[in-house]
């Protein structure tokens, strides 16, 4: 930035320590910044890039089955109107679990779950995500996780519509 582009405009941020001490750890792994500000602006200009790059997400949530007409409402009352859904199997804290059959104990290493995958605006990630949360929810060890990761761009095959048209 040259001297012409600097404004002699403040910005007053109000912020925790934890948040200014996390600032100033990421500031000494970088080699060029001078200041707690400077690397603060460097931080907004990354994320201000991000989303000029990413202006789609794709939520990626892993459910218990049973909680899926839950979800699906909950996602559909936001307006979403495309999911896939796909059984899988894993394990996560709980490390499978024990089961009875016949009187015999038996040990499955992988739990029955359920991947769901939704592509977003990303103005509407934490709504979405806040949904899911609440809908697949109980407080218990083997709810879940959810996933979120930057899509570059999306395209719909029938029309070739791209990015966020190609989401509706």
């Amino acid at each position: 930035m040259s001297d012409e582009e600097k404004l002699d405009q403040r910005i007053q941020l109000v912020a925790s320590q934890s948040f200014g001490k996390d600032v100033d750890d990421w500031r000494r792994t970088q080699q060029d910044l001078p200041s707690r500000s400077e690397a603060i602006r460097r931080l907004v200009y990354l994320g201000l890039q991000h989303e000029q790059e990413h202006p789609m997400r794709m939520i990626t949530a892993i459910i218990r089955p049973h909680r899926y007409d839950a979800v699906r409402d909950a996602l559909m009352r936001l307006g979403i109107s495309g999911i896939t859904a796909t059984q899988v199997q894993g394990f996560g804290r709980q490390r499978g679990q024990t089961e009875f059959y016949r009187g015999n104990e038996y040990t499955v290493a992988e739990v029955p779950k359920l991947r769901i995958d939704v592509a977003v605006a990303s103005g509407q990630a934490e709504a979405i995500i806040e949904a899911i949360q609440k809908a697949a929810g109980s407080g218990k060890i083997g709810d879940g996780k959810i996933f979120v990761t930057g899509l570059t761009e999306v395209v719909r095959i029938r029309t070739g519509e791209r990015d966020e048209k190609a989401l509706d």
